[in-house]
């Protein structure tokens, strides 16, 4: 059982994590697209790189360091706009792509570092993540108990269970698309998908608040 937590308050965490990792959201987005144009191998790997940063974001603010960073004007600019350049980069990259290197599937042209890193990236340039676990993780710790370890723990859960439902998300739309392969011509309608999803995502970064609403 984990370190200042009941059984039950162990199960309504867990559900309520379940729950909103099931939100469709910017991640969800980045991995459905990647999973219908590059095969859900490339998106289950770009996946474990949203959920490192993830972890990322839990060890930090376990740490103390998100309490700091939340409240840096600086250091949230910084994240935020490295990211958005970043997505804007990959959109444009996108729609640079010869229409013959899109008729298909890229993930096996993809390297396994690559997808993980665009992943990491994405997760990286999402710093409100340090602001959810800083207004959420705090719900369900004993103020009695040493509380690094109970954040540490919850942020290990929380990262645990968003990976499996990305991995959920990956594997379903990577059938998905093979049902409606055929239907699609050979992904001509997916083709421009990639470059509007990094647009988007990047647009929802650039708005990102420095503060929970």
């Amino acid at each position: 059982m984990m370190p200042g937590m009941s059984l039950s308050d162990v199960a309504v965490f867990c559900l309520a994590v379940l729950g909103l990792a099931l939100m469709p959201g910017p991640n969800v987005v980045f991995l459905v697209t990647t999973s219908l144009t590059r095969g859900p191998r490339t998106a289950w790997r770009s996946a474990l790189g949203v959920e490192t940063a993830t972890l990322l974001f839990a060890v930090t603010t376990a740490a103390g360091l998100g309490v700091i960073i939340a409240t840096s004007a600086v250091l949230f600019q910084l994240l935020k706009w490295v990211g958005v350049g970043y997505l804007v980069w990959l959109g444009i990259r996108s729609l640079r792509l010869r229409p013959d290197a899109e008729e298909q599937p890229a993930a096996a042209q993809e390297s396994w570092h690559r997808a993980y890193a665009r992943g990491f990236v994405l997760g990286v340039a999402n710093p409100k993540v340090i602001l959810f676990f800083l207004a959420f993780l705090p719900q369900f710790v004993d103020p009695s108990r040493p509380v690094w370890p109970q954040l540490l723990a919850l942020g290990v859960m929380f990262t645990a269970i968003g990976l499996l439902c990305d991995v959920f998300y990956c594997l379903a739309a990577g059938g998905a698309g093979r049902l409606m392969g055929s239907r699609l011509s050979g992904y001509r309608v997916l083709r421009r998908a990639p470059a509007l999803a990094y647009f988007g995502l990047a647009a929802w970064a650039a708005t990102a608040q420095q503060r929970p609403v």
